[in-house]
């Protein structure tokens, strides 16, 4: 794949039968410049789903080619650098990370392991859970909630941060409560618009 970004000449995504068929980045890097792999990976999150962010980063001073000027995959090298290692984990703390906590379980059928985790990369979450969290968190607590803040946001440490600044930035600038649990499905209340999946 040709790459957009002014730090690299040329980017390459494979998997990798040596590295466990994980997802391997060969990247050219722009003369003078260096790769950093987290940034390369958070640039990679603008455009790309998440099972397609690599696993590891090889930098190579050019892609091999074969006599026909296609990569030749056969001559990309094994990648050195190891999978970074886990953070560690961190359970939720605050009423707010709980709730939140148990609002993925609530979506996904396993509350995480840490609030950390990824709600797309690590715990296997799509758009339509997405939504449905995004509606679940609307109803726990009276406050404005897009939902393309699941995906800028996607950790239980994240939204609690995003949900305790939006309630203290409420009406008035009081602490908006949260809401009681609601039981069974419910109908919308009225004149409450729908929301645009990526809005």
């Amino acid at each position: 794949m040709s790459p957009a970004h002014e730090k690299l000449r040329a980017l390459w995504l494979s998997r990798q039968p040596a590295c466990d068929e994980r997802l391997v980045a060969f990247v050219v890097p722009a003369s003078g410049m260096e790769c950093d792999p987290e940034l390369l990976r958070g640039w990679l999150r603008e455009s790309l789903p998440h099972y397609m962010i690599p696993d590891r980063i090889c930098a190579l001073a050019a892609l091999p080619l074969n006599a026909a000027g296609k990569l030749d995959r056969g001559a990309l090298p094994l990648p050195d650098q190891p999978v970074a290692p886990a953070r560690p984990l961190r359970v939720p703390q605050t009423p707010v990370e709980q709730a939140i906590a148990a609002l993925f379980a609530q979506v996904l059928g396993a509350r995480p392991d840490s609030i950390d985790q990824d709600f797309f990369a690590d715990l296997g979450g799509h758009s339509l859970a997405a939504t449905r969290l995004a509606t679940l968190i609307r109803r726990e607590w009276p406050i404005s909630f897009a939902l393309r803040v699941v995906f800028e946001s996607p950790t239980v440490a994240a939204l609690a941060a995003y949900v305790e600044h939006a309630c203290i930035d409420g009406p008035a600038g009081g602490t908006i409560p949260r809401q009681p649990r609601q039981t069974g499905a419910e109908p919308a209340a009225p004149g409450r618009p729908v929301a645009h999946p990526f809005t």
